[in-house]
């Protein structure tokens, strides 16, 4: 128990050098040549007073902005952003700018330095009804992938960040055909490569086989439609290729405004009779694949609850696809392992729903950005989320643990629930992520993470949400008689061993319909922190 509470303080230390508070009394923030830096805060509108120093000892050419939310919302219109306020020299700070206001809402606070030469600061926000100060991180735009051609074959070259085993991923695919196929001549089941038409319209297509590719026109002006509980995409097998694909779907009308189950069915205790929700897979959406070893690149899906499901694969490559939007998930995987998932855009997965046991959620209902039931030793690596209830969710419930997994410079901004949920789970590790408020609407993130019953690694994150580091893990730690342990990579030294996915071939070209935990499982009580 002494050790723990050890790694656990020696944890929060390590974690507090990255939380940067916008408090006098948190360690300097750097700021580049010319370079802005924004900070968010909420304000209930009383018209108690707010103050905002800001110090740079030795530097002159520093600017204090205030904005208000009305501010804010006329610049989104397209109007010029004018602060309502500007900081000024005294009271022993270099800036200094104090008021009150009658509007509640989100205000932001600029930093902006008007040197050729990067300056160290200290930014201090106080007041009686100030609460949920974050800076407002940038997602910085990342080269991932490209293709080439090597001696007749094509192949796809993945950049990875530190931290992931290896620099690059080399992915060989499948050439593309040199002719398309017209919509009318689709069979039911196909077992070659095809290439779509421009601007036709495709119904929902099943693949079957080995080395099989799906390329989109080359202007992706092309779509593959589908609607209510099935996908628009099936593709079975191993070392298959999905490229360029324009999806467009739509969710089951009653899937709209439900609780969603992630898992083969969830029961509710309802009366006079129990309450059966069928879910996972069976939800249906943009593409489904069924096997190992194969690459979706490219991919948008509009519409439908699943953006890219995987079923029970080793070893694929989901790379730079849009799943923004669904009703469900942007990414959905059972029983993933050795996978990467690396530079997919999942945003605005969220929606309210009411429970059929008579729970009412503004938001949350299990969606989810990214997520992973079952899954051992994936690469989870600069996939960008915005406005997810959740946006990388790793659930450990039903003894469904994900252990193993590396999550490495991603990036969420404003999730409603948490930015990284790990439960009852071991050995995964969360290195150089991001989680921050919306850049657009300053809206704060909640939770940073919730590791309730987990065993997780922790380096160099920087964690900027309403609730704060140590109240998120002492919430964790309280939540369930399970051990929860934090572990700082940093401060006790500790290597972990990295396991680099191994490419394998399987063969396998059909599996059950859906996951299959027990029919007797009950669905788990929404979470308490779903409602704060």
């Amino acid at each position: 128990m002494i050790f723990r509470k050890f790694i656990f303080f020696v944890f929060l230390l390590s974690l507090f050098a990255t939380f940067s508070l916008a408090r006098a009394d948190s360690p300097p923030t750097t700021l580049i040549a010319n370079g802005r830096a924004e900070y968010r805060f909420d304000y209930r509108g009383d018209k108690t007073p707010i103050e905002i120093t800001l110090d740079a000892p030795g530097v002159d050419a520093l600017e204090l902005l205030v904005y208000t939310p009305a501010e804010l919302e006329a610049a989104k219109r397209g109007d010029a952003l004018v602060p309502i306020g500007r900081g000024t020299r005294g009271q022993g700070h270099d800036l200094i700018w104090s008021g009150v206001f009658n509007a509640p809402g989100v205000y932001q606070v600029a930093v902006e330095n008007h040197t050729p030469a990067p300056i160290l600061y200290h930014l201090d926000i106080r007041g009686e009804s100030v609460s949920g100060i974050a800076q407002i991180l940038a997602d910085a735009p990342q080269n991932n992938s490209a293709f080439s051609m090597e001696n007749g074959t094509r192949v796809l070259t993945v950049n990875l960040p530190p931290g992931a085993g290896q620099a690059q991923l080399r992915i060989s695919v499948p050439n593309a055909p040199a002719a398309c196929t017209h919509a009318n001549e689709i069979a039911p089941t196909l077992s070659h490569s095809l290439k779509l038409c421009p601007s036709e319209i495709y119904p929902p297509l099943h693949l079957v086989g080995t080395n099989v590719a799906l390329y989109s026109d080359d202007a992706r002006s092309a779509l593959v439609t589908s609607s209510g509980r099935q996908f628009a995409i099936t593709i079975e097998g191993a070392n298959n290729l999905v490229e360029g694909v324009m999806i467009q779907a739509s969710a089951d009308a009653s899937d709209f405004g439900a609780w969603l189950c992630q898992y083969d069915e969830c029961v509710f205790p309802t009366l006079p009779v129990k309450t059966t929700l069928r879910g996972g897979i069976l939800y249906g959406g943009g593409i489904l694949l069924r096997g190992s070893n194969s690459t979706i690149h490219n991919v948008t899906v509009h519409g439908g609850t699943i953006g890219i499901a995987t079923l029970n694969g080793r070893a694929n490559y989901l790379i730079d696809n849009q799943l923004n939007d669904l009703n469900g998930w942007g990414s959905y995987n059972w029983a993933s392992s050795g996978s990467y998932f690396v530079g997919n855009t999942i945003n605005r997965e969220n929606h309210p729903c009411a429970t059929p046991d008579g729970f009412k959620f503004e938001h949350g209902c299990e969606t989810a950005g990214w997520t992973c039931v079952a899954c051992t030793s994936n690469i989870v690596a600069r996939n960008h989320c915005e406005s997810s209830a959740n946006c990388f969710y790793l659930s450990g419930e039903r003894g469904l643990a994900s252990n193993y997994n590396r999550l490495i410079a991603n990036y969420c901004a404003g999730a409603s629930d948490n930015c990284f949920e790990l439960t009852f789970s071991r050995g995964n590790i969360l290195q150089d992520n991001v989680a921050t408020a919306d850049p657009d609407t300053g809206g704060a993130c909640n939770y940073p993470f919730w590791i309730g019953g987990s065993t997780v690694y922790f380096q160099n994150n920087a964690w900027q949400c309403a609730v704060s580091v140590d109240d998120a893990l002492a919430r964790a730690q309280n939540s369930t008689r399970v051990p929860t342990v934090a572990l700082s990579l940093d401060s006790l030294n500790i290597a972990v061993p990295i396991v680099v996915p191994t490419p394998v071939v399987n063969t396998i070209t059909s599996a059950p319909t859906s996951p299959l935990p027990p029919a007797s499982t009950p669905a788990p009580a929404p979470k308490q922190l779903y409602r704060e």
